[in-house]
Formats: C-alpha cells, sequence, structure tokens
C-alpha cells in the first residue's frame, strides 16, 4: 500500500470556505476575538468613507513577529483540541481567514512587534491566478503605502487588519458604501451584546469610526428591580460550568434605556433563556434548548451561563461561535435554575394583574376554581345594581338578562387580558366623580321607582364596585346614617 498526498486544490476550497454562513455582524465580531485574545484594550473598527470602501480593524494588543503572523495566515494554523490560554476565543485557528475572506476577496493583515512592523496577505485573486496556496508577503515600502498604516506610531504593539474588494456586497448592490456603512450600523448593535461583559468588565475599548460602543446589558444587572437568584455551578471533566439566574423587572418598571440594554420591548419574549459565555464572550443566547417552550410569561427569566474554552468540543461550538449544543452532561442539571428563573418570571407578571380582594366589598367578578383546577370567572348576580334590574323584568325580560350575562362570561377575552397585563399596557379608566354621582344618583331613582328604600340601597351601593372606591359616595352616605 502506498501512501500519497491529495492536497486540496486552493482556489475550490478557499471560494468554499468563504460559504461557511458567516453574516457581516458575526464576520466582524470573529475578527474582533483576535484583539480580545492579543489583550487589547483599545479596538477601533475604521470604515473608509471612498466609494471604493476599505475596513479597517485596528488594535493595540500584543502583536506578532513575522514568523507568527505567517502562521497565524495559514488556514488551520491551530487544532480545535489543542490547549489554550484561558482567554484565547479562538478554536479552529481559521477565524482570521475565514470571516474576512466571507466578505471580501482582499485580506492584509499587518502586525508590530519589538519596534517592527511585517505585513502578510491573501488575495483570491492571485490564489486563483496561482492555483496555490500563494500568500503575500509585503516589503517595507509596500507596507508604508497602506491607508492609515501611521496608526502604529501611536502604539508599542499591535495589530491592523485591511479588507478590501467586498466583491458579494458588490454583487448584490447598486451602492457598496452605503451598503457597508447600514452593515455597520447593525453590526454595531450586534457586537454591544456580544461584547457587553469584555466591554464593562474587562474594560476594553471597541469604537467605530473612534466613537466606543455602549454595552447592553441583558440581565440589567444595576437595576434596583432586577432579582439576581442563587449561582449554581456545575464540574464537568474537572472544569467548572458557572449558572446564574435572573429575574427581570416588569415592562412597567423599565425606562426606554433600560429597554434598550436588553434588546428593545420587542425582544423581551423572544430573548427569554439561557445566555452561553464563553470566555465573557456571548455566543448563543435567547433559548432555552428545548428544554422548555417560550412563553409570555416566563419572558424575564435569563440565566447567564458561564463556561471555559477547555469545554468547546462538548458544547460543538462552531467555526462562527455563533452557535452552540446543549451537551446531554449538563442537560439534566439545567433545570434547577429553569425552574427559579421562569418561575420568578411568572410571578412578577402575574402580581400585575393580581386583584387585592376585600371581603367587605361585592365585587363586579367572581374567580371560581373549578373541580379540575381550571379557573372560570363570572358576573356577581346579587350585586344589588343587578338586583334592581332583574326585579324590573318580567318573565321573559329576565331570561334575556340572563342570557346576556352568560354571553359576556362565555366571551371574557381572557387570552388578549392575558397579554395586555403581560405587557403591562392595560390602563385603568378613571371616570369624573360627578359621572359617577350621577350613575349613584340614576341607580337610587329607578330604585324608588320601584318602591324600595333609598338609604336602604345606598348601604348596598356603597360596598359594591366602584362605588366602594369612591370617597365622596361614601362620605355622603356615612353623613347621612349620623343624621
Amino acid at each position: 500500500m502506498k501512501i500519497k498526498q491529495s492536497p486540496p486544490y486552493a482556489p475550490l476550497l478557499i471560494e468554499s470556505m468563504r460559504s461557511l454562513g458567516y453574516s457581516f455582524d458575526t464576520a466582524i465580531a470573529d475578527l474582533i476575538d483576535n484583539s480580545v485574545s492579543a489583550q487589547a484594550k483599545n479596538i477601533n473598527i475604521l470604515l473608509d468613507p471612498s466609494d471604493d470602501p476599505q475596513l479597517i480593524i485596528f488594535d493595540d494588543g500584543n502583536g506578532m513577529d513575522s514568523a507568527s503572523l505567517e502562521e497565524a495566515l495559514r488556514f488551520g494554523s491551530r487544532g480545535p483540541l489543542e490547549s489554550r490560554s484561558e482567554f484565547d476565543l479562538g478554536r479552529f485557528g481559521l477565524g482570521l481567514k475565514s470571516a474576512s475572506l466571507s466578505q471580501c476577496r482582499r485580506l492584509i493583515v499587518a502586525s508590530k512587534h519589538d519596534g517592527k512592523v511585517c505585513c502578510f496577505s491573501w488575495d483570491l485573486d492571485e490564489v486563483e491566478k496561482t492555483g496555490d496556496w500563494s500568500v503575500l508577503e509585503y516589503a517595507n515600502d509596500e507596507i508604508s503605502q497602506l491607508p492609515s498604516i501611521d496608526l502604529f506610531d501611536s502604539v508599542n504593539s499591535g495589530t491592523y487588519v485591511l479588507l478590501q474588494n467586498f466583491d458579494r456586497i458588490a454583487a448584490s448592490s447598486h451602492d457598496v458604501k452605503k451598503t457597508l456603512d447600514t452593515l455597520i450600523e447593525t453590526a454595531e448593535d450586534h457586537l454591544s451584546l456580544v461584547f457587553h461583559r469584555i466591554i464593562s468588565e474587562d474594560r476594553v475599548s471597541i469604537a467605530i469610526n473612534g466613537r466606543p460602543i455602549e454595552p447592553k446589558d441583558p440581565f440589567l444587572e444595576n437595576h434596583k428591580s432586577t432579582q439576581r437568584l442563587r449561582e449554581q455551578s456545575i464540574s464537568i471533566d474537572d472544569n467548572k460550568i458557572t449558572l446564574q439566574p435572573y429575574i427581570l423587572p416588569h415592562r412597567n418598571k423599565l425606562s426606554r434605556d433600560d429597554l434598550k440594554k436588553v434588546g428593545g420591548s420587542d425582544d423581551l419574549r423572544t430573548n427569554q433563556g439561557f445566555y452561553i459565555y464563553r470566555c465573557k464572550r456571548l455566543i448563543i443566547w435567547g433559548t432555552w434548548f428545548r428544554l422548555l417552550s417560550k412563553e409570555e410569561l416566563n419572558k424575564l427569566a435569563r440565566v447567564k451561563v458561564d463556561i471555559p474554552n477547555s469545554l468547546d468540543e462538548i458544547w460543538s461550538i462552531d467555526v462562527k461561535k455563533s452557535t452552540a449544543n446543549l451537551p446531554d452532561k449538563i442537560r439534566k442539571n439545567l433545570y434547577g435554575s429553569i425552574k427559579e428563573s421562569v418561575f420568578g418570571s411568572k410571578k412578577v407578571i402575574e402580581y400585575r394583574g393580581k386583584l387585592h380582594r376585600n371581603e367587605d366589598i361585592s365585587y363586579i367578578w367572581q374567580r371560581l376554581t373549578e373541580r379540575d383546577g381550571g379557573v372560570t370567572y363570572s358576573i356577581n348576580r346579587d350585586l344589588p345594581q343587578i338586583q334592581l334590574l332583574t326585579n324590573s323584568l318580567n318573565q321573559t325580560g329576565q331570561r334575556v338578562l340572563e342570557a346576556l350575562l352568560k354571553n359576556v362570561e362565555e366571551n371574557f377575552p381572557s387570552s388578549s387580558l392575558y397579554l395586555d397585563v403581560a405587557d403591562g399596557e392595560i390602563s385603568t379608566v378613571i371616570k369624573d366623580s360627578q359621572k359617577i354621582l350621577d350613575e349613584f344618583e340614576v341607580q337610587l331613582s329607578f330604585a324608588e321607582q320601584l318602591g324600595l328604600s333609598r338609604d336602604e340601597l345606598i348601604g348596598m351601593l356603597v360596598k359594591t364596585e366602584p362605588y366602594a372606591s369612591n370617597e365622596e359616595i361614601k362620605s355622603k352616605h356615612n353623613n347621612r346614617q349620623e343624621q
């Protein structure tokens, strides 16, 4: 048996790898991972405003010498099973190349280390021409001609990534510059969430054209009404996974700024669930991994999960670092966090719609618990107002009234009310005090026409909704009693 080498044809394989599924957002995030792994404290994304736009990502991280940079540009420069620094956000040794070339045809990387600047490039037109894995090395005079290369003048070390020739955007857009401007805007929102802990906890500045990105806070940790529940930990193969459940405040307690931090009012429901962080970098969020369904009453429940990069394999984290699968090893251990956070979310939402009942008041609606545990609501037939109306009708009229009341009960808009209460959109209609007094008097006059005692009826009506909460009516009733 002979062993023969079968190297892949470079132009075809690279073109295939361009279709790994990167969006513009995930590609930029993958490039920033390299800067964070290099311990950069300042990362700037610069979009050239010319008609032939170029994108630069510049950081003040550790930088690389010529040999290290050439190795970094080799496809598969590191294996996914290699041991890494606990702060290393890489995995497959593909991110820098695959993320960049998914968006453009030319990737140029320059790096400064020990006062020296080196530069290499992948140019897909050159690869196509040679049919080989042809990496270009730039001479010093060629490096000096690169746009904004003087950024290196202000740092002792760092790395410069330049993306040119956005062929795929050009093929789908009439205005590449305008499209890139839009993509950068949406990428800012994505980056502010994915790197929010790295920005806020590690004090890393990520800026777009010099303007720092404000980090999101999907758990509203500094909000006084956020509930931080008991932290849990799970040990897998001598590695620790931590789970921190939160219950967000009800929608009524959130300001516009709060909503912006958690992703917006519309995303409250869709973003419930687990938030998986790898070295503080958000990988996947807004999912219960099929352990639970997304429901309106669960929408305030969120669980922060921190995993080390040493457990990448069991989480099946992909090249783009944008998806992960829940390992069977820890599936059963997550129920505790789900139970606490979801139960708390339901309590917060249900509390907003809870009625504080006073036994001395006759309410219009009665809550009835059925034998099977279900709950129904019925109109209280003992209300004085209903009794008055019933007594004034003949037998046929009474049947018509009863049928009407049953129709109202059977068509109670429970689903709509449920959603409106959960969203905090129920508003209380406050009637003018004079209108309530006028209604009260109309009912008293009607009772007198039936030969009933005015004082006796007043005593009953002031103990019913809505008059029981009207201080003026109660005051007049008390004064009549004292007289």
